[in-house]
C-alpha cells in the first residue's frame, strides 16, 4: 500500500491542502527561477496562492465540522466540552511636562480555546416506519 494512500485515508482534507501547497510552492519556485518573470508577476502569483490557501483552509474547516456532525449524529454516547474566550485590550498614552514628552503604548491579550469530543459506540441511523407509511421522502432516499 502506498504511503500516499495511507496519508489520504488518515486525513483527506489535510492531505489535499498539503498537495495544493506543494504544487503552489513548486510552481512559484519555478517561476521565481525564470529570468523572464518580473517581480510584479511574482507578487501577483504570491497573492493568488495566498487566496487559494485561505480558501482551502476554509473548506478543510467546513469538512472537519461536517465530519464531527456526522459522528455526533451516529454515536451512541457523545460528550462535548468546549471553551472559547478571546479578549484583548490596548492603551495608547501621551504625557507632557515642561521638560519632556512621553508617548507610550501597551496591550494585553488572552486566548483560551479547548475542544474535547468523546464518541462512544455506534448507533445506526434508522428511518421511522410511519414516515414510510405516509409515503414521505426520507433524507436518505
Amino acid at each position: 500500500m502506498s504511503i500516499e494512500i495511507v496519508k489520504f485515508a488518515i486525513n483527506p482534507s489535510g492531505y489535499l491542502i498539503r498537495k495544493a501547497l506543494d504544487t503552489a510552492i513548486e510552481s512559484f519556485t519555478t517561476d521565481a527561477k525564470s529570468k523572464t518573470v518580473t517581480t510584479a508577476k511574482l507578487e501577483e502569483e504570491a497573492i493568488r496562492q495566498d487566496i487559494e490557501t485561505r480558501v482551502l483552509q476554509g473548506k478543510a474547516r467546513v469538512e472537519q465540522e461536517l465530519a464531527i456532525a456526522r459522528r455526533i449524529d451516529n454515536a451512541e454516547d457523545v460528550e462535548i466540552e468546549e471553551y472559547y474566550d478571546s479578549s484583548g485590550e490596548g492603551a495608547l498614552g501621551l504625557k507632557t511636562s515642561e521638560e519632556s514628552l512621553t508617548l507610550g503604548a501597551s496591550g494585553a491579550g488572552r486566548r483560551i480555546t479547548k475542544r474535547v469530543y468523546k464518541f462512544k459506540g455506534f448507533r445506526p441511523i434508522t428511518v421511522s416506519a410511519d414516515i414510510e407509511e405516509r409515503g414521505e421522502q426520507t433524507p436518505f432516499a
